[in-house]
Formats: C-alpha cells, structure tokens, sequence
C-alpha cells in the first residue's frame, strides 16, 4: 500500500505539500496540486479519514519530554492566531524512538515543534529534510530544520561577565549531573561561562566545575569541597535556576553568606528565583515570545517545499538580584 512518502517522492514535493493537498489547501500552488494528485491516482493512495480534515485545521505536534507553561501559552496563542491545531506528545519512549511518527508518515500532523527532546535514535536529520521541524529553545542544528531561542552562550557570557564587574575573581560553574548526552544549551552556558572568564583575565580551574542532581547529597557535596578550598570561589554561575535555588539553600545551610562570601547566578527567570531569599539574579527568557515565534516560523515552512534551516535568536535580559547586589 502507496504511504504518503511514496506520492512526496513520485511528485517531487515534500510530504507536507502532500498533506495539504489531501487537506484542500488553499496555500498549495495549482501546478503542484496537480502533480501530487496524479501521483496518488498513479500509485493508489488511500486516504485517511484523519488525513480529510479541512485545510484551515492545520495540525502542529509538540514533542518534548518537559514543557514549559509559558512556552505553551505562546505557542497555544499563536497556532490560534494562524488557524493551527495543537496535539501534544510526550516523549518518554525508554528507547529514544519519536512515539508519534505514526501519525507523522500518515499525514496527520503538518509541522512539529521540539521541546526539550533528544533524539538519542537519531530520527530526525532524515526526518527534517521532508517535514517542517522547529527546535524550541534548542541548538541542535539539522540541515533543514529552524531553531528559535536565546543566545545561551551571549546570555551565560553576560551573567559572568556580571559577577566579574561587582569584584567576583573565583567564579565557579554549576552544571547538572548527566549520565549520557549533554544538551546543547548546557554546552553553550558552559562556554559562555570560559569566554567570560577569558575576557576579565581568569583562569579557568577544572576544580570550579561541579555538577549537581539536585540531591542534597550532591549540593553538600559541592558546599563540602567548597569549604576545603584555601582559596575558595567568590562567585557561582549556575546553568539552571533550580541549581541556583538548591545551592543557594546549601551555601546557607552551611554558614556561607549570600552575597557577602558568595555570589550567585542563575539562568531562566524561573519564579522560584525570585521567591527565594535573597533573590537570584538570573538571565530571563521571553519563553512566550519563543513559542510564538516557534509557531509562526512554522506556518512558514508548512508553504515550502524545501526548507531552509536557520537559527533565530531573540533577547535576553540579565534580572540582577540580591544574590549578587545585597
């Protein structure tokens, strides 16, 4: 039985043009229609019930293995804004493998926004040359695929660069303990982090760099070395704000003030960061702005036939608090 694959390659477009050909879609060019719909007459292609939708239905899948309230409601927002569906699918296969691309060769979705997802079966270059895919908040590149988010390194670089300009001249780094692949976004704040180093004339000490699994254990840890140190850390970049809340909690626990004896940075903006005390300066995502964007370059790609991948960076702002200022 013909697969929606087979009429994409027999008329030269992408699955996604098949899609909205089948769906009736006004943003399909006549002599494209036309291809496709011989194609399916040639090779017998059946289709689907769910494949009959109406075009103005556009259907955008969301995989990811956490999501983000903000970014949802920026995404809900604007695939209501563009006349676009919305199905979510939690990614949580224990062998990494996309559990919808089922409905993904069937025709049933017409584009797909990542969230937080590793490809560990490597599914998606192939993938992302037929299919519209935007990476939300990523900076995994696929050839073909969009990435929308911050500058993670730009944004870590400032944070540093912060507590270098209050005086901090033993900055550390806290990074999360992972077993396997390291995303990229880390990778980048871990850069943005040496650079920053670099430019104020600090050396980077792999004796600064700790990682952490939020457990007390591995944050006591951290606070135990810490205070072994003869020359101990007056500063303390942390890659995620939930790292920067736990050993915020742990410096305190063990008699270390904050920011007198240390001071900290986050990164995200998270609400915890500024519920705790004292506040955590932190980097802020415009994570609304990000899902909108995310939707409307889409909407973009769902109208071409081939996709140009590029990565599209939108601000940052660095919310000082009172875990570096007092």
């Amino acid at each position: 039985m013909a697969t929606i694959d087979d009429v994409a390659a027999r008329a030269g477009v992408s699955i996604a043009t098949v899609s909205r050909v089948m769906n009736n879609s006004y943003v399909v060019s006549q002599v494209k229609r036309d291809r496709v719909l011989e194609a399916a007459r040639a090779l017998n292609y059946q289709i689907s019930r769910g494949q009959a939708r109406k075009a103005a239905n556009r259907t955008i899948l969301i995989v990811g293995s956490a999501f983000i309230f903000n970014v949802i409601a920026g995404i809900q927002f604007q695939a209501s804004e563009e006349n676009c569906e919305v199905l979510f699918s939690f990614a949580n296969r224990p062998d990494g493998t996309l559990d919808s691309i089922g409905l993904i060769n069937r025709g049933q979705v017409d584009g797909i926004i990542l969230l937080n997802y590793l490809d560990h079966a490597n599914e998606l270059p192939a993938l992302s040359r037929k299919f519209p895919i935007v990476h939300c908040g990523g900076t995994r590149r696929y050839p073909d695929s969009r990435i929308i988010a911050i500058n993670n390194k730009q944004a870590a670089y400032e944070a540093v660069m912060h507590l270098a300009g209050i005086g901090r001249r033993r900055i550390a780094l806290l990074l999360p303990e992972v077993s396997a692949d390291i995303p990229d976004y880390i990778l980048a704040r871990e850069a943005g982090y040496k650079a920053a180093l670099a430019e104020n004339g600090l050396d980077f000490d792999p004796e600064l760099i700790y990682q952490s699994d939020l457990s007390p254990d591995s944050l006591n840890e951290m606070v135990e070395h810490i205070l072994t140190l003869a020359d101990r850390p007056d500063g303390l970049f942390c890659v995620t704000d939930q790292l920067g809340v736990g050993a915020l909690g742990a410096l305190q626990a063990a008699g270390i003030s904050i920011p007198g004896e240390m001071a900290l940075v986050g990164f995200d903006n998270d609400e915890i960061s500024e519920l705790c005390r004292p506040g955590l300066t932190t980097i802020a995502q415009p994570w609304h702005e990000i899902g909108g964007e995310c939707v409307r370059q889409l909407v973009s790609m769902m109208q071409e036939d081939s996709f140009v991948g590029r990565q599209i960076f939108l601000a940052h702002e660095l919310i000082v608090r009172g875990s570096t200022v007092g």
